[in-house]
């Protein structure tokens, strides 16, 4: 008897967990993402965000919590509660960090997106369109930048799709290759060939 009520206590525990997760489920679907310029105060938790996820190790990460952490960069966030009103901040769930540079091509001054990051409770609720937009329109409308590029990995399909349904185009191919520890015997016979005047000969 008591095995029964045991068993039929715990499924309704589960049911009652279930239902739970359910509605914070909804509750998340149904909360407004706002996009709107970052105060100093959002900075410390854009540093969160990016040093909480999988990109804080990577070149670009690092480079994105260091541009953070200098104040430097243009950050729109992503918020998600957030009342009206210059006091309201509302819970952080996306960031775009931008910066201006010159094309190395062109030489125009061109809009940079050095990250793009949605927590994953809160993607495919429009929040990184909403975030390209303003950066979009910070740069090509307000500032009349020639364009806006963003770096990706050719691997990374859901950001390839994100870019190139807004009308971003590949329009480079960088190639490299790790250094194999043998260029230090190459510099040694490329020093043997130079004469004392610096010139090979």
């Amino acid at each position: 008897m008591a095995t029964i009520r045991e068993g039929r206590e715990a499924k309704e525990a589960k049911e009652a967990k279930e239902a739970k997760e359910a509605k914070e489920t909804r509750a998340v679907d149904e909360a407004p993402v706002k996009v709107r310029l970052a105060t100093d105060n959002d900075r410390a938790a854009a540093l969160a965000l990016i040093a909480a996820g999988p990109g804080a190790l990577t070149a670009r990460g690092r480079a994105s919590l260091a541009l953070l952490r200098a104040g430097q960069g243009t950050l729109w966030v992503a918020t998600e509660g957030a009342g009206e009103g210059a006091g309201a901040a509302g819970k952080l769930v996306g960031l775009l960090l931008a910066t201006a540079q010159i094309d190395a091509e062109s030489q125009d001054v061109v809009g940079y997106i050095h990250e793009l990051l949605v927590h994953p409770a809160y993607r495919r609720r429009g929040a990184a369109m909403r975030l390209l937009d303003a950066a979009e329109h910070y740069f090509l409308v307000e500032h009349q930048f020639a364009l806006v590029s963003v770096a990706t990995s050719f691997d990374n399909d859901a950001a390839l799709r994100l870019y190139r349904s807004r009308g971003y185009t590949i329009s480079q191919v960088r190639l490299t290759k790790a250094c194999n520890g043998s260029a230090g015997a190459t510099d040694e016979a490329a020093a043997s060939d130079t004469n004392d005047t610096g010139a090979q000969g």
